[in-house]
């Protein structure tokens, strides 16, 4: 299926922005998305870890997920996920961390569960473009 055909899919089904993962070795390695007439709006160069040592059943309450970006340069991300900005004051809980970097260019996001524990997956951005 080309990127066309997934575009024409997705705008059938009522999405007008496109996710398209890209892997190497079978891990993620890019995240790009597009708006329904194929224009990138923001391309990602990720790995992603998992704790194997974390015993949290936890879980993500996706209806009641929040954004918090300590980056601005990716504070679109919340538009593209359409999830609303996490309350000031409020607590770690149900919420997609954006996580700024010492590395230029880089940045890490990381999921809070419902009870505020912190859950997988840890996502690790190397680099973008917009």
């Amino acid at each position: 299926m080309s990127l066309r055909d997934v575009l024409i899919k997705s705008s059938e089904m009522g999405y007008d922005k496109t996710a398209v993962i890209s892997q190497m070795k079978g891990n993620p390695s890019r995240i790009d998305f597009h708006k329904e007439d194929g224009e990138l709006i923001l391309s990602l160069d990720i790995t992603v870890g998992l704790d194997n040592n974390s015993g949290s059943k936890s879980r993500v309450k996706l209806k009641d997920l929040k954004f918090y970006s300590e980056l601005n340069e990716l504070e679109g991300l919340r538009d593209i996920f359409n999830i609303p900005s996490l309350s000031k004051g409020s607590e770690f809980k149900n919420l997609m961390l954006l996580k700024a970097s010492d590395e230029s260019n880089a940045a890490t996001i990381e999921f809070y569960a419902d009870d505020g524990s912190l859950t997988d997956p840890k996502i690790f951005i190397k680099g973008w473009r917009q």
